[in-house]
């Protein structure tokens, strides 16, 4: 059985090590010590969104990070499912699921009518499970703009 908590402050030692491992599976350049910073912010400042943490049998299992944005298009507050991950050890035993329906309960309870996410082409198993619990392609392209050194790269501008 996997059960879905908040993570905190305290927890950063247990996300981390999953964190690490996503990057590296998506192939993200995000240097440990931005990692680690970014989520310290984010797990003592909740108006940003939160951190939730699976656990199997009281060991971490896997981790989704939930944003907060602001769109007209989308109604106002959205929210931003950042990042998802499953141990591999862990796939396929329904800790993604519980892990995207609790993004979703978070986007209910602080008032966003909309999740959005974003994922990788190649993986085609997350999109089948995006799929699978109501989600569907955007008919635009993702841009974005580095500002300062951000993504492992300065601004060239």
């Amino acid at each position: 059985m996997v059960l879905i908590r908040p993570a905190g402050p305290a927890d950063v030692a247990l996300v981390l090590p999953m964190m690490r491992q996503f990057h590296i599976e998506e192939g993200l350049s995000v240097p440990a010590s931005r990692a680690e910073a970014s989520l310290s912010l984010l797990l003592g400042e909740p108006r940003h969104g939160c951190v939730l943490l699976a656990l199997r049998e009281h060991e971490p299992c896997g981790y989704a990070v939930a944003t907060h944005g602001f769109s007209f298009e989308f109604g106002g507050l959205f929210v931003l499912l950042d990042e998802l991950f499953v141990a591999p050890s862990a796939r396929g035993l329904g800790a993604g699921k519980h892990l995207l329906e609790s993004v979703v309960d978070h986007a209910h309870a602080v008032g966003a009518l909309t999740v959005r996410l974003e994922v990788e082409h190649r993986n085609r198993n997350a999109q089948a499970l995006y799929r699978s619990r109501g989600f569907a392609a955007h008919p635009r392209d993702l841009m974005t703009r580095w500002l300062g050194e951000v993504g492992g790269q300065a601004e060239s501008l």
